[in-house]
């Protein structure tokens, strides 16, 4: 598994649209002085899930984690693939900016060059969750490193749907590792 570019077609584009735009100010993070989250018991290994609605969706292939690629900063992009590579492929990707470390953070919104997240082609009436259509998602990170490199987030909240209805995420989770 690579960390340094991205591979997959749609996290090329909002790595481009992150660099191009002059980018917005990260929205602020409340470290607080909690205890570090206990470990994790989820299983090793390179995953991205989530209930949508209730039903479970989990990548099964293209998984991608990139910490701060070269000349981005303190950007954070996740994404992964589920189903066949043609046009019925449901896409995941989460984008982070302004994040250096475990903590909190919240999106909220739409078109954004500081943070987004979207599910695509989850159906064909649901082709387009999130990202342009808006979220309001929270983010918890839990491990963060760019060499080795390592990831590690929960999140859960609402994404905008192109069926009208928002899709409701839950138990959301993310691991990547060297």
């Amino acid at each position: 598994m690579t960390f340094d570019r991205p591979r997959h077609p749609v996290s090329i584009a909002i790595v481009l649209l992150l660099s191009a735009c002059g980018g917005d100010p990260p929205v602020p993070q409340d470290r607080g002085t909690a205890a570090a989250p206990a470990a994790s018991t989820e299983p090793a290994g390179d995953v991205v899930r989530m209930k949508v609605d209730g039903t479970g969706w989990s990548a099964d292939r293209d998984i991608f984690c990139a910490v701060a690629p070269p000349g981005l900063g303190d950007v954070l992009i996740v994404s992964g693939s589920r189903g066949p590579k043609d046009a019925n492929e449901q896409t995941f990707n989460l984008n982070l900016s302004g994040v250096t470390g475990p903590g909190p953070v919240r999106l909220a919104g739409g078109m954004s060059t500081t943070h987004a997240i979207q599910l695509a082609n989850l159906d064909p009436q649901r082709y387009l969750n999130g990202g342009a259509l808006g979220f309001d998602v929270t983010v918890d990170v839990l491990a963060l490193s760019r060499d080795p490199a390592r990831v590690e987030l929960r999140f859960a909240g609402t994404l905008n749907s192109s069926a009208g209805a928002p899709l409701r995420i839950d138990d959301g989770f993310v691991r990547c590792s060297e």
